[in-house]
């Protein structure tokens, strides 16, 4: 099914020609490991069939966040490399159920597709290596966790106070 998300982002990914090694959507077939991953690995659940969609409010490693009134996406640049291609995903409300819609790619496409969408409301950034997550909540929140990230950010904190 295309949701409008989902038509939005797959409008922006053409209009912008991204190459699949920029940005792309996962398969049916990839994108059930990546969730599983994510929540046993950043995640306490209250049962293995729980799957909260504010991840957030379930962090079990260290976590870091700062508020940040507007665009908190522009410091995503800053604190994930370029090159490096990273696990993306996105809830929606899909006949009264929350539903991720998962990518993967590199942090620039990532961020003009958060700046041109109407649609997102919350996202989420994972390593593939699963070592850190970021997550801009509905809130204009922007929260780090697992290993590096945490850090990072603090530090990106210092920098621009």
């Amino acid at each position: 099914m295309w949701t409008d998300l989902r038509k939005e982002i797959e409008t922006i990914s053409k209009d912008f020609e991204f190459k699949e090694n920029q940005f792309r959507s996962l398969g049916l077939n990839e994108w059930q490991e990546v969730e599983d991953k994510i929540y046993q690995t950043f995640c306490k659940l209250t049962h293995h069939k729980s799957r909260p969609v504010w991840l957030w409010n379930y962090f079990k490693l260290e976590t870091y966040s700062i508020s940040i009134e507007q665009y908190p996406y522009v410091y995503l640049d800053k604190l994930i490399d370029s090159k490096e291609s990273v696990w993306f995903f996105v809830n929606e409300t899909v006949n009264e159920m929350n539903k991720f819609w998962f990518y993967q790619g590199q942090i620039k496409p990532i961020q003009i597709i958060t700046e041109q969408s109407s649609y997102i409301d919350e996202l989420y950034i994972v390593s593939k290596k699963y070592d850190w997550l970021l997550c801009i909540n509905h809130h204009g929140i922007l929260i780090a966790t697992g290993h590096i990230m945490p850090d990072r950010l603090r530090q990106l904190t210092n920098i621009n106070n």
